[in-house]
């Protein structure tokens, strides 16, 4: 599609980065609440642009003028693509604009778990379960480091230099990174995945990272495998059933909770906002000269100079958590659920009030590869 001016209507979410920046000098950019977005907000817009708390459906779209829709987001759960195509209305999303973010909230993790319990994780039995853009980088990471990695995804099964298994070899891993998108329909739907009979096999000490989408755990019956195992398993939660209106009771007992942020990098969340600046340009075949390079922001710290020339894991836990300690995260959250009952839902508050961090690759350490092979930069610029 073509256009002959530049006064496009443009509705965006409110929490999407240089949303304005990228896009004003082609319309009146409007933005607006993500979750709490109507069809009469909608109705004269030509350019819907959104994320995951947005469902984007007949609902909302139903009589709009909407000719192009946006999501900043890896997953496409929340809009009905069907309804979009049958309507001419232009689609494209954000793969892999966070899996960065989403590996580095992974290993910010594992170095908590060696900090405060001990977890060996360099050297335990390590599974990832989907093998899209994040479980791919999370992997290649975890793999570049020395770990016993296996991975599970039916849909990709024979990737050269993968050890893929199946979800039950996975389940008896000593730490399962959880990474599969939410999928109810069709061959292998991914809704309570981990339920009553997976989590069977689970055993005392295991962990679970989970940063894919809530609903693929069943979380009543992962707590009842919890009781089972004396509450022998450390748990990591990003992604919960029925968000925002979390279980207070998963949140008391999971050793780090976040509010859906795991992917939520400063550089991460410009490059979801690039990339489908970048789709809407070719949608509308629009040509710019747009500096690419500016969009997406530098690290406040550099370059790291460790005092040891030799490195272990408490070593790569203070490097790791001087870009990004997980723990603000959690402390955040679990102050916000302490307070008095408030008019906003503490998770989408935590969200939309995020203070971003940097992600690990805008931070230079030393000669050491085990650095780089976790995410760090491998240049000194």
């Amino acid at each position: 599609m073509s256009i002959l001016n530049k006064n496009l209507r443009i509705v965006a979410d409110e929490n999407m980065p240089k949303v304005r920046e990228l896009f004003a000098d082609f319309g009146e950019v409007t933005l607006v609440d993500g979750r709490k977005l109507t069809n009469q907000q909608v109705i004269d817009a030509d350019v819907l642009l959104v994320r995951s708390v947005t469902k984007v459906n007949e609902s909302l779209l139903n009589g709009s003028s909407v000719k192009f829709v946006g999501t900043a987001t890896i997953g496409v759960d929340h809009v009905d693509k069907s309804y979009l195509q049958s309507n001419g209305i232009g689609f494209a999303s954000a793969p892999g604009c966070n899996a960065n973010a989403v590996a580095d909230y992974v290993v910010s993790s594992l170095c908590y778990l060696h900090s405060n319990k001990g977890i060996d994780w360099l050297n335990k039995k390590i599974g990832v379960i989907g093998f899209g853009n994040v479980g791919s980088t999370v992997y290649n990471r975890l793999d570049m480091a020395g770990c016993d990695l296996v991975a599970y995804d039916p849909f990709k099964a024979n990737i050269e230099g993968v050890n893929f298994t199946s979800l039950k070899r996975v389940m008896q891993c000593d730490i399962i990174c959880l990474h599969a998108p939410l999928t109810r329909d069709g061959t292998n739907p991914t809704y309570h995945m981990l339920n009553r009979d997976t989590l069977a096999y689970l055993s005392a000490n295991a962990c679970i990272i989970s940063a894919g989408r809530g609903g693929v755990v069943d979380e009543v019956a992962l707590l009842s495998r919890h009781a089972e195992l004396d509450s022998r398993l450390s748990l990591v939660f990003d992604v919960w059933e029925n968000e925002p209106a979390i279980s207070s009771e998963t949140l008391s007992l999971v050793d780090i909770a976040t509010p859906h942020i795991a992917g939520y990098s400063k550089q991460g969340r410009e490059m979801g906002t690039l990339m489908i600046f970048k789709a809407f340009l070719d949608h509308f075949n629009i040509d710019t000269s747009n500096n690419d390079e500016e969009s997406i922001s530098k690290g406040y710290i550099s370059s790291i100079v460790t005092s040891r020339d030799d490195w272990d894991l408490d070593v790569i836990s203070k490097v790791v958590h001087s870009i990004y300690d997980v723990m603000r995260d959690d402390s955040y959250m679990r102050s916000a659920y302490k307070r008095p009952a408030q008019k906003k839902v503490p998770f989408d508050n935590l969200r939309k009030n995020y203070i971003e961090r940097d992600e690990l690759n805008t931070c230079h350490v030393g000669n050491n590869n085990i650095f780089t092979a976790l995410g760090f930069s491998s240049r000194t610029e």
